[in-house]
């Protein structure tokens, strides 16, 4: 009989690696946004939110799409200060817009509008007194689903 080796490997069994991998990177990161803020001015540096470093490329996100073009005057002076101190690991950088979340509330249904028990009977009434028979039908039915849903409120 074969076995399966298990695929899923709980997180209590990677002996720290993995997140002393992830706490290195996001060290790492932090030092980079200091340093990019650092060499902005300090009405741009506050819109620089968060950057992130994969392989030679640098993204630095801001909160607008506004920020974003001021952002990119600066695109040569940013990448000269992360230089001095990277020792050429970075060849790119890239501006990109965290979108702004719009919460939204959940739809409210409306109560729904039932005509007065007064006008039901009335087109109750109507319906009796009309001579075309599918017109009649058509009358009595709707009078009668009125009244139903009157009961129900």
């Amino acid at each position: 009989m074969t076995y399966k080796k298990a695929t899923f490997k709980s997180t209590l069994a990677f002996d720290g690696k993995v997140f002393t991998l992830y706490k290195y990177q996001i060290e790492t990161q932090a030092k980079l946004l200091r340093k990019i803020k650092a060499a902005l001015p300090e009405h741009l540096s506050e819109h620089a939110l968060y950057c992130v470093l994969t392989n030679k490329k640098i993204s630095l996100y801001t909160d607008s799409a506004i920020w974003s073009s001021q952002l990119r005057f600066y695109h040569q002076t940013i990448l000269q200060s992360l230089l001095s101190t990277h020792n050429g690991v970075i060849e790119t950088l890239q501006i990109k817009v965290i979108p702004q979340v719009i919460e939204t509330k959940p739809v409210q249904k409306e109560p729904k509008k039932i005509p007065s028990t007064k006008n039901i009977n009335l087109i109750l009434d109507q319906a009796e007194h009309q001579n075309d028979e599918k017109l009649r039908n058509s009358l009595l039915r709707l009078g009668k689903s009125l009244q139903r849903k009157s009961k129900d409120i």
